[in-house]
């Protein structure tokens, strides 16, 4: 009985438990960048708890503001050529880069969704994420094809596959809804049923 309400109770804190650590380890590690500058600018005396996420939440959104001007695009630009001749510095950046564009609103509308593969008797849940490979080498894709990311649960990381169009089917699930159902290894939408 004692077992049985304890896990009732871990199963419905721990998310909100983790979600507070992880936004807390966010906000400290933030506090800790940006309280340097800022003591060095204004004084310690004058430095309170919080200033440095505050810095750091004007500075997000003023460069979301500025991104689109002439002179942003430079610097961006810029920045970038710095970074991307870097070795190992390159790959993370430009990986990290594509997929914030996949998953941010703009750039997850534009793909096709979220596909069954049918692979050796199993369906697996993967994200289409390109139909056409222009700009690819030859070697990568035919015209029949299409390339699907498939996510691993519980973990970062998944396998990227190049498909025959025959093998996938169109869910009809967001990206973030199919991203969810993957990392979660299905146990999400548990409750709730599912589009056939």
């Amino acid at each position: 009985m004692f077992a049985k309400v304890f896990k009732r109770g871990l199963i419905a804190v721990a998310p909100i438990a983790l979600t507070v650590a992880l936004l807390q380890w966010l906000f400290s590690t933030l506090e800790g960048i940006f309280s340097v500058p800022i003591k060095a600018i204004i004084g310690e005396q004058y430095y309170f708890k919080g200033m440095g996420i505050a810095v750091a939440l004007v500075l997000i959104i003023l460069v979301g503001f500025l991104i689109n001007s002439w002179i942003m695009q430079r610097l961006s630009s810029w920045g970038e050529s710095i970074v991307t001749k870097i070795p190992l510095v390159k790959t993370l950046y430009n990986s990290i880069g594509e997929m914030m564009g996949y998953f941010s609103s703009g750039g997850a509308q534009k793909q096709t969704g979220v596909v069954i593969v049918e692979y050796l008797g199993m369906k697996v849940v993967g994200l289409v994420t390109r139909e056409t490979f222009e700009g690819l080498p030859q070697e990568i894709g035919q015209e029949s094809e299409i390339i699907v990311y498939i996510p691993l649960s519980y973990q970062i990381g998944g396998l990227t596959v190049v498909v025959p169009k025959s093998s996938v089917k169109y869910i009809n699930m967001t990206v973030e809804e199919g991203m969810r159902f993957c990392m979660t290894a299905g146990m999400l939408n548990q409750n709730k049923k599912l589009p056939e």
